[in-house]
């Protein structure tokens, strides 16, 4: 397992340097451009923010009342004799 985990994280890490341009010298990196929040990022709030209220619902269990309250059970026992 740990072969297989280091595996993916070098070829992650390859893949990703792979696709990026170089930088070009004595030009700013673009911090400002990667700093400026698009409609992705936005998307990607959004989505964790309804996916955080879908489990805070679906983990209430749905109860009008509290958990703890007990309700009384009353038994009545009767005796019986065979003829």
């Amino acid at each position: 397992m740990r072969n297989l985990s280091t595996f993916v994280i070098v070829i992650s890490m390859i893949a990703s340097s792979a696709w990026a341009d170089p930088l070009a010298a004595g030009k700013p990196a673009g911090v400002q451009k990667a700093q400026e929040m698009s409609g992705s990022e936005w998307a990607v709030i959004g989505g964790i923010a309804a996916l955080g209220a879908g489990i805070l619902i679906a983990t209430s269990g749905g109860r009008a009342s509290p958990a703890n309250q007990s309700i009384p059970i009353t038994v009545n026992a009767t005796t019986a004799t065979a003829v």
